[in-house]
């Protein structure tokens, strides 16, 4: 197995082991899909999930210069295209921060992963222990822009 597959293999498994500490669907009128959660935007999808930076293994962590640490996190998304029968992962510009407990803005930055025919798009986080971290993430292609808004809880 390459080391990207396990990248993508280890972001799903860690956004499906950690929907519980995520805000739930109901409260914030966004739909769950086993191994994440996922919000409408015409015809994107986009799906996003948030995990402890220590739930990957630490060749793909150093494969792809990710720091592990219990007070580091990481935001994956991924858009895809609902308007054509296979939804294709689209190649889209993604920015966005974050608020901590405190109010405290964390600037986000994203780095793209390829890997045919998938597409995702992952940031590093900074977290204290019990943070709630509110997320404010653009996804731009061309002269469409929309925001995609959640919740998620690290723990130490």
């Amino acid at each position: 197995m390459n080391i990207l597959k396990g990248l993508a293999l280890t972001v799903i498994c860690a956004g499906t082991m950690l929907l519980s500490t995520s805000t739930s669907a109901q409260e914030t009128g966004q739909e769950q899909v086993q191994g994440g959660q996922y919000q409408n935007f015409g015809n994107w999808q986009v799906h996003y999930s948030a995990f402890p930076s220590t739930m990957l293994q630490p060749e793909v962590a150093t494969r792809y210069n990710i720091r592990r640490s219990n007070a580091r996190g990481l935001v994956n998304i991924s858009v895809l295209d609902t308007a054509r029968e296979d939804n294709p992962a689209q190649r889209v510009a993604i920015q966005g921060y974050a608020l901590n407990s405190l109010g405290q803005r964390i600037n986000l930055q994203f780095r793209r992963f390829v890997e045919e025919p998938a597409i995702y798009y992952i940031s590093e986080v900074g977290h204290d222990n019990d943070d709630r971290l509110r997320f404010f993430i653009t996804i731009t292609q061309g002269d469409r822009n929309e925001e995609l808004r959640f919740t998620h809880t690290f723990y130490r």
